[in-house]
């Protein structure tokens, strides 16, 4: 009878053995949060967990293991595998990079149609036409350019401005051409100055052996033109103003001015 009841004992005790499952390990996973605004961490792995998490640190209890991470942030989707076994596993999600700033530039053209490539922060193709293009939204920073016309293809760099308007000139195949005249040839090119007394720039155009278009700051003025006879023109205050001048080998100076 004892050794019935031993045997029955026995089968029991081995019963509840197979029956209980081991119970698993916990440990803490250290969250960090560097971005400004509220997180959704989700976790998939020997179980599943969820956490929203506003910025800073935090820790969550969870089960030992290999997971499966996915979160959202900046705008953007990040996923990766963490294994997690002791108290000083971290998960971080890492601050979102800076915004981009975007500005107005303006491309004044002397050329009929062409395409002016930009390529900086951001890549752009700018279908320019004759006259003044204004493009509202482009990504601040430093570009090189590149655009073919006059039997060639013509590069350099510009700055699309944080405040204030970047702007570039596409000169025509005349001056493009003298550009490069002047560039080899110091005595072909005579200083032209010209002082401002407006407060703020003015387009001012040279018409005569070349035909110029010059941004005319307030304050003086050094150019470098062809010599020659020119006449010139500029608008201010709603009006348009022209006058004449000689740009000889000594060189000319010139004076706008509201009061005139």
């Amino acid at each position: 009878m004892k050794k019935i009841m031993v045997s029955s004992l026995l089968v029991i005790a081995l019963s509840l053995g197979i029956v209980q499952p081991a119970f698993a390990a916990t440990v803490d996973l250290n969250l960090h949060n560097n971005t400004e605004e509220t997180v959704k961490i989700v976790l998939t792995g020997p179980k599943n967990y969820s956490f929203d998490m506003g910025p800073g640190k935090i820790t969550k209890t969870v089960e030992e293991g290999k997971y499966k991470y996915s979160y959202g942030a900046c705008g953007e989707k990040f996923s990766g595998e963490i294994t997690i076994e002791d108290d000083n596993q971290w998960l971080v999600v890492e601050p979102c990079g800076e915004l981009a700033i975007f500005a107005k530039f303006v491309v004044d053209s002397h050329l009929d149609a062409v395409t002016l490539k930009l390529t900086g922060p951001q890549n752009y193709d700018l279908a320019v036409t004759l006259g003044s293009n204004k493009f509202i939204s482009l990504q601040v920073g430093d570009y090189a350019y590149s655009y073919d016309a006059c039997g060639g293809t013509w590069t350099g760099t510009v700055s699309v401005l944080k405040n204030g308007t970047g702007r570039i000139t596409l000169y025509s195949c005349e001056q493009a051409n003298f550009r490069q005249i002047a560039a080899n040839v110091d005595d072909s090119a005579s200083n032209l100055r010209i002082g401002s007394h407006y407060a703020f720039p003015v387009r001012l155009s040279l018409f005569g052996a070349v035909n110029y278009s010059f941004e005319i700051v307030p304050g003086l003025n050094r150019l470098n033109v062809l010599r020659g006879q020119y006449t010139f023109s500029y608008v201010a205050y709603g009006q348009t103003r022209t006058g004449s001048i000689n740009v000889t080998e000594a060189g000319v100076s010139i004076t706008i001015s509201p009061l005139r």
